[in-house]
């Protein structure tokens, strides 16, 4: 998959995300419709393998990824089950950048850790492809990537896109928290980094700082996804905390600081989520004290 298509200073970069996969022409034709915009369009892929209909997903990884990418950027992502209902569609404004998608949770994670400072309800009598009216399935290409085109091309502005909207009116999903026991820390396998089947929790260092745990230390970790009963006690599995993954063994475990400083768990050369059947997402809970 190109990464980007085309370039030009005085646009700005548009970034497509979504649950599309690329077996089909779906994201050619969201593709397509902007560069009918503006065909010198910087046009980027952050991912279309958002697992189909996970909007908490599309959620985290508009997080994870849109702090590394120059103000202005717009970023188009269409993971949306409810589309052609009656659910809104936005363009929101956080950390100087902006995002156009359906108002159903995913702009969660941006909220929480970034702050949504400005959003607008797309008026779709006005910004929609000319001819879509009677297409009830595929906003991604006649209303998010149309609309994400002409702000990215500048040909429209943000106060122009529709009425005003305010922020803690969002569709937003509940982020689970980070708590603490007597002797242990329960936080949530958020995400799971699936090239690599790494597990990345909400934990950050402020929160493992009262376990007093470094590098070196072994934890007692155990798991419960959220498909399983609470277990009366927590069956912990014994994992060195280390700084990198080639400081253990291959094959071997550990527990670590993934890239956005977050307590992680791997296997050197291995597959940490496959090992242990693990999932994500914020009813997947993971205990952690100190041996």
């Amino acid at each position: 998959m190109s990464l980007v298509v085309g370039c030009a200073s005085t646009h700005s970069p548009l970034v497509f995300q979504s649950d599309f996969g690329l077996k089909d022409g779906a994201v050619s034709a969201m593709h397509g419709v902007s560069r009918s915009i503006e065909p010198n369009l910087g046009i980027f892929n952050l991912t279309h393998e958002i697992p189909a209909f996970s909007v908490w997903e599309a959620s985290y990884r508009l997080w994870q990824t849109s702090p590394y990418w120059p103000e202005g950027t717009v970023f188009v992502s269409v993971v949306d089950p409810g589309v052609g209902t009656n659910r809104k569609s936005v363009v929101a404004e956080a950390g100087g950048r902006f995002f156009v998608t359906p108002d159903n949770g995913s702009l969660s994670h941006l909220e929480r850790h970034v702050g949504v400072t400005s959003v607008r309800e797309i008026d779709e009598t006005r910004y929609r492809r000319p001819g879509s009216e009677h297409s009830h399935t595929f906003h991604g290409r006649d209303v998010y990537a149309y609309t994400g085109a002409l702000l990215a091309s500048r040909q429209i502005r943000f106060k122009d896109v529709g009425p005003v909207l305010r922020p803690k009116a969002l569709q937003t999903m509940r982020l689970p928290e980070v708590r603490q026991e007597a002797d242990a820390i329960v936080g949530a396998v958020e995400i799971l980094d699936p090239q690599y089947g790494n597990v990345w929790t909400n934990i950050t260092r402020e929160d493992l700082k009262a376990l007093n745990a470094q590098p070196g230390d072994t934890l007692l970790v155990s798991f419960r996804m959220r498909a399983t009963p609470l277990p009366k006690t927590w069956q912990a599995l014994k994992i060195p905390m280390a700084r990198t993954f080639a400081d253990v063994p291959t094959g071997s475990e550990l527990v670590y600081w993934n890239s956005l400083e977050r307590l992680s768990f791997a296997v050197n050369q291995g597959d940490f989520a496959k090992r242990y059947q693990i999932q994500s997402g914020p009813m997947s809970l993971v205990r952690i004290s100190k041996l």
